[in-house]
């Protein structure tokens, strides 16, 4: 992986895979502080992330109550890029 998100002060660390899962779940936590539940955002996938999934272009991030989920929104071209959604069942954006 040869990347050091994780440790940037640390010019000779290379991130780990459990570097990586750590802040997902940190970044999961924040964001399920942040959203109440069935709220998200759509957002435009970029860079990297695109070079692991590059059918992904386009997905709502969104709190089910439970947990953070990712969903495929590339059929909502009525949404920009950072608006902000509320979800119905789980699996439809209500606006």
């Amino acid at each position: 992986m040869d990347k050091n998100y994780t440790k940037p002060h640390d010019k000779d660390y290379k991130d780990t895979p459990e570097d990586y899962l750590w802040l997902v779940m940190a970044f999961g936590r924040a964001l399920s502080a942040m959203l109440g539940d069935g709220q998200g955002i759509l957002i435009d996938m970029k860079a990297d992330a695109l070079k692991i999934r590059p059918e992904a272009k386009r997905v709502v991030v969104f709190n089910d109550g439970k947990m953070i989920r990712v969903v495929d929104a590339s059929e909502r071209t009525d949404l920009k890029d950072g608006d902000r959604i509320q979800m119905i069942d789980k699996n439809f954006i209500s606006n």
